[in-house]
């Protein structure tokens, strides 16, 4: 069982200071039980999150979440204040997007939603791209005390991964370019759309593990136990120029395997 202070105490203990832009993943299942009277349903696990979260970063902060809905891979039209994300991205993002003064990013893929005075200048107007040139990944890098924080998730959960990936060209993705349509303004606008995807083979597969070991080794991703499961937190533009020179000595890094 953990409490809220136990939730503060893990955000200092791997960096997270007052003000910081930090990307949040979470996997809350696998905290175990959060010290709620009368708990009956995720809901209040996600709102006790955020309330911590949102409390220890305070009103100069910015919280993103990652609402991936993959609408236009599936041919659904993305509808930025109604589409709900993937049921694999979890719970919190759903809650999330019902908190007041949320912006979410018009991305039919990836969208990313956020609160805080900086969240209109890093989703707003993006570029038709979800892991290219000025994307939210990229912006991020760019934003002074930016942070990645997982809670209940592994080391391996890196956000920016498929960034990296087409930065450096990686020889297991490629850039495809998908047709489909955007709710913007009460309008269906036809889009194109670039995705960089991975090609069909089990060796392409994601591996955020290789890269989020060689982190904690180097103390660039730290860690600390909350409830039955843990909490890591990073400098993002650390990790991201660690990343990179990294996967440039190891193109297949971030890969299961080799084709």
């Amino acid at each position: 069982m953990y409490s809220s202070s136990d939730i503060k105490k893990a955000l200092k203990k791997t960096g997270i200071k007052k003000g910081d832009t930090i990307f949040l993943s979470t996997s809350l299942g696998l905290l175990g039980k959060p010290n709620i009277k009368n708990l009956k349903n995720i809901n209040q696990i996600c709102e006790f999150i955020y309330k911590a979260v949102n409390n220890f970063i305070g009103k100069e902060g910015n919280i993103l979440v990652p609402t991936y809905s993959y609408s236009i891979g599936k041919g659904e039209i993305f509808k930025p204040q109604k589409t709900q994300p993937a049921k694999s991205i979890g719970p919190f993002a759903r809650f999330f997007l019902k908190q007041k003064n949320i912006i979410r990013s018009i991305d039919p893929m990836i969208s990313v939603a956020g609160k805080g005075p900086l969240v209109n200048k890093l989703l707003s107007s993006i570029p038709h791209t979800s892991y290219g040139k000025d994307c939210i990944f990229e912006r991020l890098n760019s934003i002074k005390k930016s942070k990645c924080c997982s809670i209940g998730l592994g080391y391996n959960m890196v956000p920016f991964l498929h960034y990296l990936d087409w930065k450096n060209k990686v020889p297991f993705r490629y850039d495809k370019y998908f047709k489909g349509k955007i709710l913007i303004n009460k309008k269906i606008c036809k889009v194109i759309w670039h995705y960089p995807v991975r090609y069909r083979k089990k060796s392409a597969f994601s591996d955020g593990y290789k890269l989020g070991k060689k982190a904690l080794e180097k103390k660039i991703l730290k860690e600390f136990k909350l409830g039955s499961g843990m909490v890591y937190s990073c400098d993002y533009k650390k990790y991201v120029k660690f990343a990179n020179k990294e996967v440039k000595k190891d193109p297949w890094l971030t890969a299961s395997g080799k084709l």
